[in-house]
């Protein structure tokens, strides 16, 4: 229960919080003045570096003078610069005086993963895009305040740089810079990010989260919430039994839990014997029956769709809310409804170009502003912000859904590139996601968990490796592709194209293709999203690390 410092603390923290909502709300109708004022931070954080006075930043005042002083920018076009700041030689790419809290990591290469720079002036601007989404959030939701917090973040410095700077996921620095009242509502402590075996660290949360009144969840993935509640049923008893002692004994920990976070947890009888009812009378312990949740928070766009019934079915049928469109690399949307992945774009967290789907491998692509898209096309995402990344190809593909004032409303799609096509049919993540979820909703089932990959043979095809998979929902895959794709059902009715293969896998076959692809690019399990589509027909057969499975 809230005492009144807490009431009043919240009290300031709210009031904060809607002067920063308000202040994004005007921006929305003024989106050039907002993506000016985005422009002149950006600059201001790398003009006086070496990458900046190389292509003549200091006369860049405008978008139009920037087009014309560089061009679009991979990550590998400025690795050589970001590698020699995480030596020490911050002024390679960011003028005199930025402090470089972190590195962000981020998926890149098999062997070579992406560090994004983490100034201050990016903390800022991160921090003020989730306290624009909170504040909208929690004002929907007001019988959420003070009242627990799960939230799942990774740890910021699971590694140093050569300087010693920090690298790992810029949610633990979030997590641990948060204001200090809302900090008081996490029902898990940070420190448990530094359980290094997944599992263990998932039931360590749930260990402490289990016994607290948690009105909502938020995390990046849904798939992390959906692990975190069965692994607390699968676990129930070692649960139950740890609640009831005041004790914290996870399965599979190599590493002593330290005794500073355990000294925090007390015996509580009385919640375990609730838990043990309540595990009686559904068969199993769910998030549904043993919280009073408002709502929960996470991605629910492009594949992160195919989650939300199996989301439903432990965290009960209550409101979801997208996070918005954010990476290491920034943030894009703020979504300001529950139930819907699009969100508005944040005019004011960078400056944003957006290339027509249809170009996406040209060599010299056009490039819209915020105000020149088009409702109904799909754009890849460029961004410049105080990263130190300037025309930078984030390559997410966005669809333009409408407007909100002057800015666009933008739901993500896929990933650029996330298309396979073995026979011309250019088959998309999302057509794949579409398929599956009609396939299942015409058997009558839900919950699947798949891999659709591409398959060389006489003919290609694409193989289903899906738990609990048999050869009908193999046939109502196909079928399904067919309906979401013309030219795949125009290949597969030539037969340029076989139909899908089912390959039935056990639960520990795609944990391990799980673990494999994490450990393969070098990303935080908290920033992993398991791919629908694999468009390498080779990816099965080749001898290396990314090969969990025959």
């Amino acid at each position: 229960m809230a005492g009144i410092f807490d009431r009043i603390l919240a009290r300031v923290a709210y009031i904060h919080a809607r002067n920063v909502f308000g202040a994004f709300t005007r921006s929305l109708n003024k989106v050039d003045a907002a993506q000016g004022a985005s422009l002149a931070r950006a600059l201001a954080v790398v003009r006086g570096g070496e990458w900046g006075r190389q292509r003549g930043l200091d006369r860049v005042s405008t978008m139009a003078d920037l087009r014309r002083a560089t061009p679009l920018q991979t990550y590998e076009d400025i690795r050589p610069f970001i590698d020699r700041v995480a030596d020490g030689d911050t002024g390679a790419l960011f003028s005199l005086g930025q402090r470089i809290h972190m590195f962000a990591m981020s998926s890149g290469t098999a062997s070579r993963p992406k560090r994004v720079p983490v100034p201050s002036a990016f903390v800022n601007d991160y921090k003020r895009g989730w306290n624009t989404f909170g504040v909208r959030m929690l004002t929907d939701h007001p019988d959420a305040i003070l009242r627990g917090i799960l939230q799942s973040s990774g740890r910021y410095d699971e590694s140093k740089s050569a300087a010693g700077i920090p690298c790992g996921a810029i949610t633990g620095l979030m997590a641990r810079t948060q204001k200090g009242i809302v900090r008081r509502y996490y029902v898990a402590p940070a420190e448990l990010a530094h359980i290094v075996d997944v599992r263990a660290r998932q039931y360590a949360q749930m260990r402490f989260a289990v016994g607290r009144d948690v009105a909502f969840a938020v995390t990046a993935n849904p798939s992390t919430l959906i692990n975190m509640a069965r692994i607390a049923d699968q676990e129930s008893e070692r649960l139950i039994r740890d609640i009831r002692d005041g004790t914290l004994m996870p399965p599979g920990a190599d590493e002593d839990v330290p005794g500073a976070i355990c000294a925090a947890l007390k015996p509580d009888p009385a919640r375990a014997r609730q838990l043990e009812t309540l595990r009686t009378q559904h068969g199993r312990l769910a998030p549904r029956d043993y919280w009073r949740l408002s709502f929960v928070a996470c991605w629910t766009g492009g594949t992160m769709g195919h989650y939300l019934p199996r989301l439903a079915d432990w965290w009960g049928d209550v409101p979801v809310r997208d996070i918005g469109l954010l990476a290491s690399e920034g943030r894009v949307t703020i979504p300001l409804d529950d139930d819907v992945a699009a969100g508005v774009l944040d005019v004011r967290s960078g400056v944003f170009e957006f290339i027509p789907v249809e170009q996406f491998d040209s060599p010299k692509p056009d490039t819209a502003g915020p105000r020149e898209v088009e409702v109904g096309r799909e754009y890849a995402v460029v961004l410049t912000n105080t990263t130190g990344l300037v025309r930078y190809r984030l390559d997410d593909i966005v669809r333009v859904e409408g407007w909100v004032g002057q800015s666009p409303l933008l739901r993500f799609m896929r990933r650029g590139g996330g298309v396979s096509s073995l026979a011309g049919e250019k088959l998309t993540e999302s057509q794949v996601v579409a398929a599956m979820s009609a396939a299942c909703e015409g058997l009558g089932v839900k919950g699947i968990e798949y891999v659709l990959a591409a398959r060389w043979g006489d003919p290609p095809c694409y193989e289903l490796r899906a738990i609990a998979a048999d050869q009908d929902l193999g046939a109502a895959v196909d079928s399904a592709l067919c309906a979401q794709n013309d030219e795949y059902s125009s290949r597969r009715s030539s037969g340029r194209l076989g139909s899908v293969v089912v390959i039935p896998w056990q639960e520990n076959d795609l944990r391990s293709f799980d673990a494999a692809l994490i450990k393969a690019r070098g990303s935080a399990p908290e920033q992993y999203k398991r791919p629908c589509l694999l468009s390498d027909p080779e990816f099965f057969t080749k001898k290396s690390t990314h090969n969990p499975s025959p």
